[in-house]
């Protein structure tokens, strides 16, 4: 799938775990959880070096040269950690970024492996962001098990896992791709106007309090 396919998967999958935790009455959690499901919906492709996720941290760098700044990144984290004592996670995401930044395309990075360790890492950051990290996270596996190559979700195992073998694929690029992306914004706006109609009368949400606040001028 392509990143803006990812992206709009994880923008709906951010909006999805704010409904389900019950965050959406709070502007700031709401935000927060939106921006971290999408982010975490395009990282599996950091093995990539023209993806959107390695465009966007390393702009101005050659692409050929992306994979060695992900590695200098990563170092520099675990440097930083060891030597000002910073807490443990700090430490696995910089391990994290070494690791991956010279694995195929494919491999770790869209595993359940890795899926667990993006998990842990964020959980000992902070819990309550593991819901929106897994659920961005999921998503692009979930996506690309829809291409015909399929995805490793049992690495180091090679055996691919995908909907190809039913007969249910999209090629990145295709009609079925695009088509994805657009339902996937689309039920994400829907969504928010739902929880904005939702909130807009509860006691002590954000929406609320904004009508009291004008209110109080009367």
């Amino acid at each position: 799938m392509t990143g803006k396919t990812h992206w709009g998967l994880g923008v709906m999958s951010g909006v999805a775990v704010a409904g389900l935790d019950s965050v959406h009455g709070d502007a700031v959690a709401t935000v927060l959880t939106v921006v971290v499901a999408t982010l975490a919906s395009i990282l599996p492709d950091i093995d990539d070096e023209g993806s959107v996720v390695n465009k966007f941290l390393f702009q101005g760098v050659r692409k050929s040269w992306r994979s060695f700044a992900l590695a200098f990144v990563g170092v520099a984290i675990m440097l930083f950690s060891l030597f000002y004592q910073a807490p443990l996670w700090v430490l696995l995401a910089g391990l994290f970024a070494l690791s991956v930044a010279f694995v195929p395309h494919r491999s770790f990075t869209h595993s359940l492996l890795a899926l667990a360790a993006v998990a842990g890492i964020t959980y000992l950051a902070s819990p309550v962001l593991v819901p929106a990290m897994v659920a961005g996270y999921a998503s692009h596996l979930l996506a690309d098990s829809l291409t015909p190559a399929g995805v490793p979700l049992l690495w180091p195992l090679s055996v691919r896992i995908g909907f190809g073998r039913i007969g249910l694929h999209f090629p990145t690029g295709g009609w079925g791709d695009r088509v994805l992306g657009r339902l996937s914004l689309w039920m994400a706006s829907l969504m928010c106007v739902w929880f904005l109609f939702d909130g807009l009368f509860v006691e002590g949400t954000w929406a609320m309090s904004w009508i009291e606040s004008v209110l109080s001028y009367f």
